[in-house]
């Protein structure tokens, strides 16, 4: 009898993580708050997103984005918003949209709830006073979301959107390497993540942007139109 008693109790505490995990790492959970992870399925269309910037091949980016025509989406890590706020300010000149990516980067898994408060808050002033633009969509770092962060976004009329398709251009990869990932998985609907800055401050971006004239061509081939991100997850479309 204890040696069952022992099983289930086992069991259900790896049940337990499990599901903890699910609700704060998994892309498409929508346990602890309502998350965007894709927009309309029938439109036709997919939207880019750039996390962790503004940085130094920022610019080479939206050079990129400016000669295809093409709107996006980026998060912004206020403290990375200071460091290059001419950077910022042209991000929401040329008619991108920006989002709330923290303060700092950290992982809102192991802070306070006040810590993450603060986090959200903070990003969202300097983002506000450097661009005059007030975020309505947030991306949390790493994707961890907590009852903490949810509560934050609540309290800053936050949506919060996460993506489905990814260049994994955190990797030491080459263009052509984040070009074919994004475009292997890609389908209508699909928000592409990739990066114009690097939260830990140690990677530079430039293959993003040398691999983002290939995605952009490639979804062009595969008949699909790329649209900002308000546009693919409005709900009237």
């Amino acid at each position: 009898m204890l040696d069952v008693l022992a099983i289930t109790l086992g069991t259900a505490a790896v049940a337990g993580i499990a599901g903890g995990y699910y609700a704060t790492y998994a892309v498409r959970s929508q346990v602890l708050g309502e998350t965007i992870w894709r927009g309309k399925t029938d439109t036709n269309a997919v939207a880019l997103t750039f996390d962790d910037g503004p940085g130094e091949d920022t610019e080479s980016i939206l050079d990129v984005l400016k000669d295809y025509g093409i709107k996006a989406a980026f998060f912004m890590i206020g403290a990375q918003v200071e460091k290059f706020p001419e950077v910022a300010r042209r991000v929401g000149l040329e008619g991108h949209e920006i989002g709330n990516h923290s303060l700092s980067h950290s992982i809102y898994l192991y802070q306070r709830p006040a810590a993450t408060r603060r986090e959200l808050e903070m990003s969202q002033n300097i983002i506000r006073r450097t661009t005059g633009i007030t975020p309505k969509i947030a991306r949390p770092p790493c994707g961890v979301r907590t009852p903490a962060y949810f509560a934050a976004a609540r309290r800053l009329r936050l949506k919060t959107v996460q993506w489905s398709v990814a260049g994994f251009d955190w990797k030491p990869l080459f263009a052509p390497k984040i070009a074919a990932n994004v475009l292997s998985d890609l389908v209508p609907g699909s928000i592409v993540l990739l990066h114009d800055g690097d939260g830990m401050q140690k990677n530079s971006r430039v293959e993003t942007a040398r691999a983002l004239p290939l995605i952009i061509e490639g979804i062009w081939s595969k008949n699909l139109r790329i649209v900002a991100l308000d546009e693919l997850c409005r709900e009237d479309n």
